[in-house]
């Protein structure tokens, strides 16, 4: 049987100049902390300059090591801020048959988020009709995968 994977995307356009700073040094700390996660198969950031949007990648064994990750205290003190960062976040979570998820793949699932942070909120909050997403699922759907998946 195949290890399925759980992954989880983010998207964010910070604020302005003034807060990267801080963003970065918790950006980076969260970076570390899911590295050194038990059960993490991959970990990315990625900024498009001179836009300030913002997004991460990450990719494990079990939703359990997610779990694990997200319990850490530097995620902790990252979200804790992010009022301070955004206005808004997006975030979507799927599955996959690989570790070796992609930008492209990353990209396509944020385009219909599970969930949308808001500085009003204390925590993310799914969107109505928002479902886990399969990557066999969506294999099935387009007759296929893509090298770039």
């Amino acid at each position: 049987m195949a290890q399925t994977y759980v992954c989880s995307a983010t998207r964010m356009r910070v604020r302005g100049l003034r807060v990267l700073p801080g963003f970065f040094r918790n950006s980076l700390a969260s970076m570390t902390a899911a590295r050194s996660t038990p059960g993490v198969a991959r970990v990315r950031l990625l900024g498009m300059p001179p836009f300030p949007v913002y997004f991460t990648l990450t990719v494990w064994e079990s939703e359990q090591a997610m779990r694990d990750f997200v319990k850490t205290p530097a995620h902790r003190v990252a979200m804790s801020h992010m009022a301070d960062y955004a206005r808004v976040g997006h975030f979507a979570r799927f599955t996959s048959e690989t570790p070796r998820v992609g930008w492209r793949r990353a990209w396509r699932e944020l385009r219909t988020p599970a969930g949308v942070w808001t500085q009003e909120g204390d925590a993310p909050q799914p969107q109505s009709g928002a479902r886990e997403k399969s990557s066999s699922t969506r294999k099935r759907a387009r007759g296929g995968s893509s090298p770039m998946s």
